[in-house]
């Protein structure tokens, strides 16, 4: 690239930062429209990605959903961008998730520098490079590979920071590759838990459309019952429960009552394990969940 189009790229970008609204976002891009081009989008991430190092992630961000739009208005995908900055992160992520058995003080200050990464792409990568590793690995390895990214999907689930939405589709791509390996013909336990979690994951979900997310969720807790028990996983089969409950409380398709009616029986046979005495806080929870719902049907009435 030369100097001269490198330096325009950058004073488009410094005309974007001085003046962050939208229309004056379309003055600065308007201003030199023959520079509009995927130079101008890489030059963008490698700004934004410098604007984080530095701590600045309200600028890094704005940069970042600027690209992303122009990205998609040239028929570019921000992947094609970022992909070898995304496998570094990836590679770096898992290592440490590895290495200290998913010490969230570990993981969360890599993931924090690069908060402008975790997007939707980086979910589609780390499917996709997943995916290519596993084919090429002996079971052991595989069984290794998905554990590790089982549990820093579990943390970036968890990650305070950065777009929530974001940070959930790339623990659901994670979980969905643990469930390609760990099976539940083979790994009953393993694939019962990583159920549970993607459960949760699609009541949380931002993307996508509310009521199949629901109906998602559900589909997954009551897959989790198959191998957590009362009996055998008394904690887990309570929470289960308890999430069934949510989950058809606020369920948008079937029967408003029916629905209702099942999310109750969900709190109630939580509130069988989780007693006042051994899980109080659990047990207060139930009752609140409780409590909401029959306010709601006494309304109703």
């Amino acid at each position: 690239m030369d100097e001269k189009r490198l330096q325009i790229y950058f004073n488009i970008i410094n005309q974007l930062l001085t003046n962050a609204t939208s229309e004056q976002e379309e003055i600065a891009l308007d201003t030199e429209p023959e520079y509009i081009d995927a130079g101008l989008v890489q030059t963008m991430i490698e700004v934004a990605q410098g604007l984080s190092e530095e701590g600045n992630e309200d600028a890094a961000e704005f940069l970042v959903n600027i690209a992303t739009q122009l990205a998609e208005a040239l028929g570019l995908s921000l992947s094609d961008f970022s992909a070898d900055n995304q496998g570094e992160l990836l590679i770096q992520a898992l290592l440490i998730t590895e290495e200290t058995e998913g010490n969230p003080e570990a993981v969360y200050p890599l993931l924090h520098k690069n908060i402008n990464f975790l997007d939707t792409s980086f979910a589609e990568f780390l499917q996709n490079w997943a995916i290519e590793a596993i084919s090429e690995s002996t079971t052991e390895e595989a069984e290794d590979i998905a554990a590790t990214i089982g549990i820093f999907s579990s943390l970036i689930q968890e990650f305070p920071l950065g777009q929530r939405a974001n940070n959930l589709e790339i623990a659901i791509a994670g979980y969905e590759v643990v469930n390609s390996v760990f099976i539940a013909s083979n790994y009953p336990e393993q694939w019962a838990a990583t159920q549970y979690n993607l459960g949760n994951a699609y009541t949380d979900r931002v993307y996508g459309q509310k009521a199949e997310n629901i109906e998602k969720a559900i589909a997954c807790y009551q897959n989790g019952l198959q191998h957590h028990t009362r009996e055998t996983y008394p904690y887990e089969w309570a929470m289960i429960q308890n999430n069934l409950g949510t989950a058809y409380s606020n369920r948008l398709k079937e029967d408003r009552t029916e629905n209702l009616d099942k999310a109750i029986y969900h709190y109630q046979a939580a509130l069988q394990v989780h007693t006042r005495e051994e899980y109080p806080d659990e047990w207060q929870m139930a009752q609140n969940n409780l409590a909401a719902i029959y306010h709601h049907k006494g309304k109703k009435m």
